[in-house]
């Protein structure tokens, strides 16, 4: 099947309007909230385990927290940004991608901060004599990783190296928290679907809408689409991702009597799960009130054969 739009269709896309919205959707902003919520939770049922005290889980769960917006960022950036779109102008495009990268380069050098923040988290979970070099190759991640995002997305090959380090601090984190066999394999895919959501979830508010805004134009928004869509096929694979190793990884509790689940730190168990099927909900929400993007189209793009609700935002 041919992809070359007929003159009609490229006569249609040219005087379509865009319908921009002032305000930004809350339900991806519940959805950021609600995982970082479930995984200050887990980090603190977890560090609580470890007898670590309240600053050392804080500054645990920092760590951990701002690997995985980097990790998701990263991968937007990586994995979901294409210079070229199929049946989109190629200058749209490029002009979409280049406003993107601005913000992306603003955002993603307060995660960078974050990341020298939380460095040291390793350092506080116990370890065996001897493997100390494992916290200290993780500290050194969380910084390596800082220093590349300061440098900016506009470059992939950084952007890629980058992701790379994340990848492998991962893989040091699960070791570290959860040891060697299948206990480090399912930490790490737990770990990494938690990271794809959050850091994605990053991107989507703070780099794609408002990119999205600055080109209410038929081509970026089906660029938008596709971005966002690949997006979705992720957190599609995440979702169950998190919810199966989280049982798994619960199990260990199971024989415990009801009144530990009650009880900190078990209630924190409930609590998290009661989180994840909040963030089920909106994920199953969220497009079917088009609340993914304040853009027209983004969300779905046959919206843009549909009559405007409101009307379009005047330019300036």
């Amino acid at each position: 099947m041919s992809t070359i739009p007929s003159e009609r269709d490229q006569i249609r896309v040219d005087t379509l309007q865009v319908v921009v919205r002032d305000n930004t959707p809350f339900l991806p902003k519940v959805a950021f909230t609600l995982i970082s919520i479930a995984s200050l939770a887990g980090a603190t049922l977890t560090s609580s385990g470890m007898g670590l005290a309240w600053p050392e889980t804080l500054l645990r769960w920092l760590a951990l927290w701002s690997l995985a917006l980097a990790g998701g960022f990263l991968t937007w950036r990586v994995a979901y940004v294409r210079d070229h779109e199929e049946g989109a102008d190629h200058d749209s495009v490029t002009a979409l991608n280049d406003t993107a990268f601005w913000y992306a380069d603003r955002l993603g050098r307060w995660v960078s901060v974050l990341l020298v923040l939380g460095a040291a988290g390793a350092l506080v979970v116990p370890t065996v004599s001897g493997t100390e070099w494992v916290q200290w190759g993780l500290v050194a991640g969380a910084l390596t990783t800082s220093a590349l995002l300061a440098v900016g997305m506009r470059r992939a090959s950084v952007a890629s190296a980058a992701l790379a380090v994340v990848a492998v601090t991962l893989v040091g984190w699960s070791w570290l928290d959860a040891g060697t066999g299948w206990p480090m394999w399912l930490r790490l895919a737990h770990l990494t679907a938690f990271a794809l959501w959050l850091g994605g979830a990053l991107w989507n508010i703070g780099v794609a809408m408002p990119a999205g805004r600055q080109h209410p134009v038929v081509p970026a928004v089906l660029a938008g689409a596709r971005q966002l869509d690949r997006f979705r096929w992720v957190v599609r694979f995440a979702l169950p991702t998190i919810i199966i190793t989280g049982l798994f990884m619960a199990g260990a509790y199971r024989l415990l009597p009801l009144s530990w689940w009650t009880t900190f730190p078990g209630v924190l168990i409930p609590l998290k799960v009661m989180a994840i099927v909040a963030l089920v909900v909106v994920f199953i929400t969220c497009p079917l009130f088009r609340h993914c993007s304040p853009v027209q189209g983004v969300c779905d793009i046959e919206d843009l054969d549909r009559p405007a609700r409101t009307p379009p935002r005047p330019e300036t």
